[in-house]
């Protein structure tokens, strides 16, 4: 009784710790690549990539209407702008060698003011986010990009685009983030719309570029309403070109960002195979004990057949003993379970390496209702299971059982 026991703490514990380190993760990297990419994007029809969409007009109707939706809770204009980020020289503190400058390439991201900014300061691990009003010289860049050009907060950065003429432009790094998202990590630099705008060649003249940009983020306020928001937008955008003939399209970040998350998805299978193998395993011991305690008992089902009882009331007996081993082993897998998930939350015991799983610790979200379902899963699972090995009571006849004794 006391392995069966164990064995359904186990299975709980299992299946608790597992749904929550999942649930945990998905959730976990969902936030961070809809938090800097947005769950819907707004762009030029014919265009796929978000980094390269031609410009639209930054002005429309259209864009209006997408604010007054139920459960869009912003729309902001964005712009990505390629270019070459330059580290400076400087001396090798042991050697006293001068270290050569390194180039890597980056994609600016213009925002503005209706930018919602609450994500990127969660990710933030040095500084602050400037203003980005106007003409702002101050960026937000990631801590790798800093780390391999040897940047700190406040340096002044050289920038280089291709236009027309090549130019450089100089920025000041005012917040550093960190996501553990390599696409992300190695690429963004957050900086003023305006900014970005000035150096596309979206427009005739510098100031006719202010007018155009690469398109605009929609946030929303319930991912589960992430399908229906894409539709209630796409009737409203695509179909027919807006005022200034530009014909759009809606894309979905499921669609843009299809390796991740098809990447998160592939997780759920794993959930199943193992909440399966855990609830065979818990199975099999548990009708084992069921089927040692009707052999020990053989003697006791004989009489009661003798007195009359039939063979469902005798099976019940059994069943309702059996269930009881299952509920006290169920009650001791949820206190470990729980607990274990507390202390990873809590004190962040297991780390990860950030490079490899985009988190530094495994994260944990777990519910009351995932709880819930967990266990009862598991206790009907395992009940209906015993029909099966209760029947060989009715096999037992009185007179054998008792004469054998």
């Amino acid at each position: 009784m006391r392995i069966s026991m164990i064995s359904i703490a186990l299975t709980i514990v299992v299946n608790v710790i597992t749904i929550a380190v999942v649930t945990g993760f998905q959730n976990e990297i969902r936030k961070k690549i809809v938090g800097f990419s947005a769950p819907l994007f707004i762009m030029k029809d014919g265009n796929k990539n978000i980094y390269e969409a031609d410009p639209i007009h930054i002005d429309q109707n259209k864009i209006d209407k997408v604010k007054t939706l139920n459960g869009v809770k912003s729309v902001a204009p964005i712009i990505y702008k390629p270019a070459l980020i330059r580290s400076e020289k400087f001396e090798d503190r042991n050697n006293k060698e001068i270290i050569k400058q390194d180039v890597t390439g980056v994609v600016l991201k213009g925002i503005n003011e209706q930018y919602p900014m609450e994500f990127l300061k969660s990710q933030l691990v040095d500084g602050k986010i400037p203003s980005f009003k106007g003409n702002d010289q101050g960026v937000v860049l990631s801590k790798k990009i800093c780390d391999d050009l040897n940047f700190k907060i406040g340096d002044e950065i050289a920038v280089f685009f291709v236009k027309k003429q090549s130019l450089m432009r100089r920025f000041i790094i005012k917040g550093i983030f960190e996501t553990g998202i390599e696409k992300i990590d190695n690429e963004i630099i957050f900086a003023s719309l305006i900014g970005v705008q000035e150096l596309t060649d979206f427009g005739v003249t510098k100031e006719n570029s202010l007018n155009y940009v690469s398109g605009f983020e929609v946030q929303i306020d319930s991912w589960e309403d992430l399908e229906n928001q894409y539709q209630n937008i796409s009737e409203i955008i695509e179909l027919e070109p807006n005022e200034h003939t530009e014909l759009l399209r809606v894309v979905n970040i499921l669609e843009s960002e299809n390796e991740i998350f098809s990447w998160l998805s592939f997780l759920d299978t794993n959930v199943l195979i193992i909440i399966i193998l855990m609830l065979i395993i818990g199975i099999i011991n548990i009708g084992s004990v069921l089927l040692v305690m009707i052999v020990v008992k053989s003697n006791f089902i004989g009489i009661m057949k003798a007195i009359g009882a039939n063979n469902w009331s005798i099976r019940k007996i059994f069943l309702y003993q059996t269930a009881s081993i299952i509920i006290k082993g169920m009650l001791i897998g949820n206190l470990v379970g729980l607990v274990l998930c507390w202390l990873q939350s809590y004190f962040q015991i297991i780390k990860l390496d950030a490079t490899v799983y985009y988190l530094s610790s495994v994260p944990i979200e777990l519910s009351v209702v995932d709880v819930l379902i967990i266990n009862i899963i598991t206790f009907l699972v395992c009940m209906i299971s015993l029909l099966l090995p209760s029947m060989v009571i009715s096999r037992i006849s009185p007179s054998k059982s008792i004469k054998f004794n």
